[in-house]
């Protein structure tokens, strides 16, 4: 979340019912995850990172980067165990609480990475990628069978009528109106490409599936880390190559960045049709999301429905996202 939801009091307690963790200071830490808010937890025993969840959150994400770490990749952020001894914490509603060890840092998309962050960030995913967990996690973690579920939310978001009324709101339906001839291109191209693999077998390994810059914590102390393992996945490598291979989610990657990046992955056949696919899938993620968010969610603050608009704007701007999809 853009803004603090105003729950301290009840992750407060949570924290305390939950981990025994007894918080002094709470700072919300903003986020363009709508369907989470973050806190930087100051307490008796020292420091904590809080997630609070706004939908239910099933087990096995949660245990993926457990998982990892036991099997020996280190730079991966995993959640500590509850007072019972699970890795989340219920609270009221559909919310559960996620506590992580607090490092000292900054995401990669404001720190940056340098060269030897970028090899190892490369060793790191292929690390991931080769780690055979996707037999373990089989049936339990959500398996790639481009079946583009994102354009239905699309098609969903732009055809009901806008349940707020509000000037960002109002804004933005009628950009998005100016965009259809647009949109209908993006979602007939996807669902071309679409076809096109579906008929095709790939490898599937296990996918971290956002592992964009804001992603990759750089620690004060030089590592970096891989958090935020919400929705991993069996999918194809391009999967993850998407946010690396000509990439400007989050922050464009230079070509020198990628170069480093393949020195640490390894030399890896990456298919194109299958890379311009999951960029076409991302935009349509990010328009569905920003749009149902922006015109259905009465609960979401203006402010943050000003700052969703403006980023879906930006994707179709000159030089935009979209500009760059079917790029090498």
């Amino acid at each position: 979340m853009l803004e603090d939801p105003g729950i301290g009091s009840e992750v407060t307690a949570a924290l305390r019912a939950g981990y025994g963790i007894e918080a002094t200071a709470l700072a919300f830490v903003a986020g363009y995850d709508m369907r989470a808010a973050s806190y930087d937890v100051a307490a008796t025993d020292g420091r904590w990172f809080a997630k609070v969840r706004f939908d239910p959150v099933a087990d096995a994400p949660l245990e993926v980067p457990r998982a990892l770490l036991d099997a020996g990749i280190a730079n991966v952020l995993a959640p500590m165990r509850s007072l019972a001894s699970a890795l989340s914490h219920p609270m009221s509603g559909d919310r559960s609480l996620v506590v992580y060890p607090f490092v000292a840092g900054r995401n990669a998309m404001v720190a940056g990475m340098h060269a030897g962050q970028w090899r190892t960030f490369g060793l790191t995913l292929r690390a991931v990628h080769d780690c055979g967990l996707d037999g373990p996690f089989a049936g339990r973690l959500p398996d790639e069978s481009f079946a583009l579920p994102s354009a239905a939310r699309v098609r969903t978001a732009l055809a009901e009528a806008p349940a707020v009324t509000s000037p960002a709101a109002d804004r933005l339906r009628g950009f998005l109106d100016e965009q259809a001839g647009r949109i209908g291109h993006i979602l007939d191209r996807a669902e071309e490409l679409r076809v096109s693999l579906d008929r095709r077998t790939f490898e599937h390994v296990l996918c971290h599936a956002d592992i964009h810059a804001a992603n990759i914590l750089v620690a004060d102390d030089g590592r970096i880390l891989l958090v935020d393992w919400d929705g991993p996945m069996l999918a194809p490598r391009e999967r993850d190559l998407l946010f690396v291979i000509g990439s400007r989610i989050a922050r464009a990657v230079e070509p020198h960045e990628e170069a480093w990046f393949r020195e640490g992955y390894g030399d890896v056949k990456v298919d194109r049709e299958a890379l311009v696919y999951y960029r076409y899938e991302r935009a349509l993620e990010d328009i569905g999301e920003f749009a149902s968010s922006v015109l259905t969610d009465p609960a979401v603050p203006e402010a943050s429905r000003r700052s969703q608009a403006a980023l879906l704007e930006g994707y179709f701007g000159a030089g935009g996202y979209l500009d760059t999809v079917e790029g090498a």
